[in-house]
């Protein structure tokens, strides 16, 4: 046996031993199975929550839970598009190791959260974002509530219904709750949602009733990322995300409400995380950091004192844990590792690296990028960029973009970030803390190439161990070849 491989093994028992310990040392809570309340947001920045920082007190509901939670605010997507990072979230796998590439349904016999769950006795129930978990017969629902509706009572009632039928049945629940907002269309805007032709008008019922906010933000309200350029259109667009954010925290308090008037309260874990970040340029689609950026809140029973976690951890990582707590077999095949240990204390179960993951996008186009953090620097592949073929997604639409586009008419500084956006970079290197915008790529300079050398040596190893698809193109990019990235054939 290699050394290396030796220490890998070696490695691998000590942190099973680990862990195994760490599970005994969890406190007793119930003599009853634990149920799980699962929700989560559809492209939510992480720099939206107050828990994060925000000023704006857009989340006051989120942050309340957050205040009673342990808060991993280094958490990333390991896919930052719905549905592979929805599967990823129920798999405890990278997309190339479950089948769920782009808009692409998990391989048949891939265990999943809800599969496992159901066949340990548990009550399953879905509240939307169902098109995104395929196929059916690896995501066994007792229930589902199909739709993109984002009326708040909605996700509060079918919450309250789940529970009632698990009871009914006298059988814990598992219940994914998962809100449609702050995705496209936003608040109040007029550009069209791509896959059901209806403006955010129609679908949110002229923002009447219970689709309206008390509080709406107006493009002077707000600060402009540093991902994006401070122009009027950015800041009209921004807002109306902004207040797409305030009722998808008005509904998180709903479904919270509904959970705590029920005999449950006590006895559920409480799980909440954004799929990816926002649907705007070098965000969604991307592996730009805050494409990726997802904070998530761990709130269950018996936990001790609510805290800020920083480790390095991967939504990959949820089903692990929360089998963990619940005390629920786990699978075996999954690519995540259980928090349980970081949650007891035991900080040196953190990564040194987290890579995340792209390839198709819902048009069915192949824009493959990876990238490998460490904390502050991050290396981005993108095999696509051939210096010809261009960029094409959903966050170009709307405001935004636009708005960069005209804008590059005339100013340089835009007009090549714009190029960085659409025709990309083959292999870049970032300094985040320098430059959490990603603006300059600092892959030649010399004072970098020890650290540069080492994370495409990580890279590459990750890339091996599992199987990626994208592998050999690296290896072509290593040796100064061009990658080959073939597009689907349309008829």
């Amino acid at each position: 046996m290699q050394r290396r491989e030796f220490i890998k093994q070696s490695s691998a028992a000590v942190a099973a031993a680990t862990l195994a310990k760490s599970i005994s040392a969890l406190p007793a809570v119930s003599q009853h199975k634990l149920n799980l309340l699962f929700i989560t947001v559809d492209d939510m920045d992480a720099a939206l929550p107050g828990f994060m920082g925000n000023k704006l007190g857009l989340t006051p509901n989120l942050d309340s839970l957050a205040a009673q939670s342990c808060r991993f605010v280094n958490n990333r997507t390991t896919a930052p598009i719905c549905q592979p990072s929805r599967e990823a979230m129920m798999t405890g796998r990278v997309p190339h190791r479950s089948g769920g590439l782009g808009f692409t349904p998990i391989n048949e016999g891939v265990p999943t959260l809800v599969g496992v769950l159901k066949q340990a006795g548990y009550y399953t129930a879905a509240i939307h974002k169902t098109e995104h978990m395929r196929p059916p017969a690896c995501f066994p629902w007792d229930s589902e509530l199909r739709g993109n509706d984002r009326r708040p009572s909605i996700y509060a009632d079918g919450v309250k219904a789940a529970i009632e039928a698990a009871r009914a049945k006298n059988q814990p629940f598992f219940i994914n709750c998962n809100l449609n907002d702050p995705h496209r269309p936003f608040y109040g805007s007029t550009d069209v949602y791509i896959g059901n032709g209806k403006t955010a008008q129609e679908m949110d019922h002229g923002e009447q009733g219970e689709y309206h906010i008390d509080r709406e933000l107006t493009g002077k309200d707000i600060e402009v990322p540093s991902i994006l350029e401070d122009l009027p259109g950015v800041r009209t667009e921004y807002a109306q995300y902004c207040n797409s954010a305030q009722r998808m925290d008005f509904t998180i308090g709903k479904v919270l409400h509904a959970l705590a008037s029920t005999p449950e309260a006590e006895n559920t874990i409480v799980f909440f995380s954004a799929d990816h970040g926002m649907p705007m340029p070098f965000s969604k689609a991307t592996c730009y950091a805050h494409g990726t950026w997802t904070p998530a809140l761990l709130k269950y029973p018996s936990m001790g004192k609510p805290r800020t976690i920083e480790s390095r951890t991967v939504n990959i990582d949820y089903m692990p844990t929360l089998l963990d707590l619940m005390g629920v077999t786990k699978p075996s095949g999954m690519d995540g590792l259980s928090w349980v240990p970081i949650l007891l204390g035991h900080q040196s179960q953190n990564r040194e690296f987290v890579v995340t993951h792209v390839n198709g996008i819902s048009s069915g186009a192949q824009y493959p990028m990876r990238a490998i953090h460490d904390g502050r620097y991050t290396l981005v592949f993108t095999p696509w960029s051939d210096g010809r073929f261009e960029l094409k997604n959903e966050s170009m639409v709307g405001l935004t973009y636009p708005a960069m586009q005209k804008a590059a008419e005339t100013d340089a500084r835009i007009a090549a970030r714009i190029r960085q956006y659409i025709i990309g970079i083959p292999l870049a290197f970032y300094d985040l803390k320098k430059d959490p915008a990603q603006r300059v790529n600092i892959i030649d300079k010399p004072e970098y190439k020890a650290r540069i050398t080492t994370m495409k040596s990580a890279l590459l190893e990750h890339m091996t161990m599992t199987g990626d698809p994208q592998l050999d193109n690296f290896k072509l990019l290593l040796a100064g070849k061009q990658p080959v990235v073939r597009q689907p054939v349309r008829s």
